[in-house]
């Protein structure tokens, strides 16, 4: 992993990252790859990566607001994300104290 600054570091260390991550690499990041695979994206919406542990601690608050919360990725729930898989994103986000 490349390098974290101070803040990233806490979303890294925080109780929940595993969990978080697993689900945004499940869920995510066949969009928001540097090649994704999704049929039809040529390249990560609004440039949004999320396929390294640098990329998910980076887009932390994004993720939380948009998936955990909101509800508003994936679009339309097109990969089927769990109840579970929100409740894991926001705990994992909460537990790094933001």
């Amino acid at each position: 992993m490349q390098t974290l600054k101070a803040y990233e570091q806490k979303f890294a260390a925080a109780d929940g990252f595993e969990d978080a991550h697993d689900v945004v690499l499940g869920r995510c990041s066949i969009c928001h790859a540097r090649e994704p695979v999704w049929e039809g994206i040529k390249w990560a919406p609004k440039g949004v990566l999320l396929g390294t542990e640098g990329d998910i601690v980076r887009n932390a608050k994004p993720i939380y607001l948009q998936a955990g919360v909101n509800h508003a990725m994936p679009p339309a729930n097109v990969t089927y994300m769990e109840p579970e898989d929100r409740e894991a994103i926001v705990r994992w986000f909460r537990n790094a104290g933001s």
